[in-house]
């Protein structure tokens, strides 16, 4: 019996360090009386991480990455109902929020402190989803009563309106290369439209409430995450399903998406997160706090190595990628530099963690023939008169120290 009991405690002991393979690097609350986190969003420079909560107070808190110290903490007004939706600008320059009531905040993101710049009313009962192009132009909000909305994000109007859904448009997002705009529903639909708001294709097979949609960083997949405990994976450009992923015991609340298109992290309401493999669907990892509730949202850091997750206690969580589910990072120092966006069709910007001066760039191909060659303290580089395909971009600061990046041309 004593042999029995210490092989079952030993069995007890893998499991264990199989769950909770991930390490949780700090917790914050993201709501000063602890209401649930609806959106969690990380910047693209990889300094900051954001979140939305419910009401009243509804709070809207940005935190520094590393440190997880409070860096903005605004708390929407009594006007206002929970905020839905958090997310980033790639130019750093804008934060949209959408309110559970329709409306968007728009804040100006390029100081120290973000400051509210302007209020969009989208006229709806209730909005759920914001994204922004990647070149930063068109501002989108999942709304009720099946709509739509695309914006202007510099002067704030409305270009379009659209019936996309039967009921509520849940989820919005966009593909990384401007063609595509993907929605989400309460009528259990995946829909795709072209940039301009046509519509293209639906995706039928989720039995429940589509609660969040992604697309793959080259542009080929979408990710839903829905109310019927699923997550499917489906072909851009005929929205026919490629893989049915079944492992959670309850809702899958929220989704993303690796930067190198190989894996999904998922939250649910069964209290765990998980990693999953895109190419065969299976399970690489199941992590989380215990006790944690429900985890209603979940993102993916552009460099990979970090996962946000938002709970109903109001943690906002930041967890290192472990090792063992077979992703692989860069070495340290060119973890220090960073581009985005990344697949692109133009611009790239890069940045460092610490200060560089800059005093060579150089773009080669896959066998190390240079494509470009600049000398000068820039922050970002023209692709445009490349061909699609991967590159590598090497940056030489005046001290003769390299740092290199891979990156998509579309």
């Amino acid at each position: 019996m004593h042999k029995l009991f210490s092989y079952i405690i030993v069995l007890l002991l893998l499991i264990s360090t199989k769950v909770f393979a991930q390490k949780l690097e700090w917790s914050q609350k993201a709501n000063p009386i602890l209401n649930q986190i609806n959106s969690v969003a990380f910047s693209f420079d990889q300094k900051n991480v954001l979140s939305g909560t419910d009401c009243h107070p509804a709070s809207i808190r940005m935190f520094d990455l590393d440190s997880g110290i409070l860096k903005w903490d605004y708390t929407v007004g009594s006007n206002y109902m929970c905020i839905m939706g958090v997310t980033f600008s790639s130019n750093k320059k804008f934060i949209s929020a959408i309110e559970e009531f329709g409306n968007i905040f728009i804040f100006d993101n390029s100081g120290s402190i973000p400051k509210i710049l302007d209020t969009i009313k989208t006229n709806s009962t209730y909005g759920f989803s914001t994204a922004i192009s990647s070149d930063n132009t068109i501002l989108t909000a999942a709304c009720s009563n099946g709509k739509l909305y695309l914006y202007n994000l510099t002067n704030k109007i409305l270009v379009k309106e659209i019936d996309a859904h039967d009921n509520w448009v849940t989820s919005v997002t966009f593909s990384n290369d401007g063609k595509y705009i993907v929605t989400g529903g309460d009528d259990n639909l995946v829909k795709i439209w072209d940039s301009s708001g046509v519509f293209l294709n639906s995706c039928v097979g989720h039995t429940s409430d589509i609660t969040q949609v992604k697309v793959s960083p080259n542009n080929l997949y979408i990710i839903s995450s829905s109310k019927d405990k699923k997550i499917k994976v489906w072909d851009i450009k005929t929205g026919k399903l490629v893989k049915n992923i079944v492992g959670h015991n309850g809702s899958v609340n929220g989704v993303d998406i690796s930067p190198d298109g190989n894996y999904i992290v998922s939250a649910s309401s069964d209290s765990t997160l998980k990693i999953w493999s895109i190419n065969d669907g299976t399970l690489k990892s199941t992590f989380g706090v215990s006790d944690s509730g429900i985890y209603k949202a979940v993102a993916w850091s552009a460099n990979g190595d970090k996962i946000v997750s938002g709970n109903v206690k109001s943690d906002l969580s930041i967890w290192s990628i472990n090792s063992n589910i077979g992703i692989t990072s860069e070495n340290e120092k060119d973890n220090q530099l960073y581009i985005y966006p990344n697949p692109t069709y133009g611009i790239i910007n890069f940045l460092f963690k610490k200060e560089i001066s800059i005093s060579r760039i150089y773009i080669t191909d896959c066998v190390g023939q240079i494509i470009k060659h600049i000398t000068a303290n820039i922050s970002n580089i023209n692709t445009e008169g490349l061909s699609s395909g991967l590159y590598i971009l090497i940056v030489e600061s005046e001290g003769r120290i390299t740092y290199t990046k891979t990156f998509i041309k579309q």
